[in-house]
């Protein structure tokens, strides 16, 4: 996988909407966060557009990303929100040759695992899960995500991880790939769905009742998608769980998945959509030592 270079002091970032729209206060205020921290900051020509629910047309926030892959001032690229919305720039990403383009910075997450696996497939990126520019980044979350993007993190921890097939108790060091459940199953029969042969395929998700949990986690094995992966960790599922499902859980969904199919699993590590969303690199080996989450190597240049 090819690593972008570390966010450096003074650093540009150019925040991109390739989804929903946006809340202009709630972006603005992560801009100053970052502009504190000594950071520029800027917005891409369409973050702001309204089409429908986007943030403007389709073709429009594929080139906002075009532009700021191409500007050569530009180290990183943050997303602005998710909602939905990315897999529909894919088309218009996929006429540019990405071949000889070197990796940026890419944060984001949600709605971005289309964009994720789009740099993962098409490019052999290594790109970032964690906040977006609406997203809450007092506390860990935001100081998480720029240790990890300027190289000085290499362990996230502690952090919880519940085994949930009891014949497997230890994680397997292993390259983590995924994102969110639904965005990530979306992708199966598109050429974007990544390789998850000898990975760990992090999932989280959000607002899905248990029984459409199990449904995409069934067409995942179904499809062969999980072929050769080793295992699956589960992060947030943030309101899930339905009180009319007979006290049905996703935690238990995911437990009679892995028990049904002999799946190695894991529970509850905290990234996502819940008040704890710590910031994983996609596209690098990943070791749990104890309570933490060690990078077996650098994610940035």
């Amino acid at each position: 996988m090819q690593k972008p270079k570390r966010l450096r002091d003074g650093a540009h970032i150019r925040v991109v909407a390739p989804a929903s729209i946006c809340n202009q206060a709630a972006v603005d205020r992560t801009a100053a966060w970052l502009q504190q921290r000594g950071y520029r900051v800027s917005m891409g020509s369409h973050v702001y557009d309204v089409d429908r629910i986007f943030a403007g047309r389709d073709v429009d926030r594929a080139q906002d990303i075009v532009d700021a892959v191409n500007d050569p001032s530009v180290d990183a690229i943050f997303a602005a929100r998710g909602g939905y919305g990315s897999a529909r720039v894919l088309p218009y990403l996929a006429r540019y040759d990405w071949r000889d383009i070197k990796p940026k910075i890419f944060l984001g997450y949600s709605d971005m695992t289309a964009l994720h696996s789009f740099w993962q497939t098409v490019c052999g990126w290594v790109t970032f899960h964690g906040p977006m520019m609406e997203s809450d980044w007092t506390g860990i979350n935001g100081e998480t995500a720029i240790a990890v993007l300027r190289g000085d993190m290499t362990a996230l921890g502690p952090v919880p991880l519940e085994p949930l097939l009891p014949s497997v108790l230890e994680l397997p060091q292993a390259c983590w790939q995924g994102g969110n459940l639904a965005v990530l199953t979306s992708l199966i029969g598109t050429p974007y769905f990544p390789s998850l042969q000898g990975s760990v395929c992090y999932l989280e998700e959000v607002q899905e009742a248990p029984y459409r949990v199990d449904r995409m986690l069934q067409q995942l094995y179904q499809s062969g998608s999980l072929e050769g992966a080793v295992g699956l960790v589960f992060g947030e599922a943030t309101r899930c769980d339905s009180q009319d499902e007979r006290g049905y859980q996703v935690r238990e969904v995911v437990q009679d998945f892995a028990l049904q199919h002999q799946i190695p699993a894991w529970w509850g590590f905290w990234a996502g959509h819940g008040p704890t969303n710590l910031t994983v690199p996609l596209g690098i080996e990943l070791r749990h030592e104890g309570s933490s989450m060690v990078f077996e190597e650098a994610a940035v240049q």
